[in-house]
């Protein structure tokens, strides 16, 4: 195999485990016992980019019945309410359940 082909081979693997709720919900959940919510977000904003459910971030954030800008604070590791932290992660379980 080539090395470019095994290149793009594990780039597509790893866009298909962010596009895997059950993948982001445990890698979620390991990082959140560990303390790092930072971590956290980066997955859910991994999951976002990378789901075919959600075309954009707004479609997300329209979701979990919050803005846009909300989420990008969230994505920044700024202060925002944890309803909205809890409010994705949430909305990544259903989508286990409703696929």
């Amino acid at each position: 195999m080539s090395v470019v082909r095994n290149i793009k081979s594990r780039r597509a693997s790893l866009k298909e485990r962010f596009a895997d709720p059950r993948f982001i919900i445990e890698q979620i959940s390991e990082l959140t016992k560990e303390g790092d919510i930072a971590a956290s977000t980066d997955l859910i904003s991994a999951y976002i980019s990378n789901s075919p459910k959600y075309e954009n971030q707004d479609e997300f954030a329209e979701s979990i019945g919050t803005t846009r800008q909300t989420l990008y604070r969230m994505f920044a590791h700024e202060n925002v309410s944890l309803n909205v932290f809890f409010g994705a992660i949430e909305r990544i379980y259903d989508d286990i359940n409703n696929d």
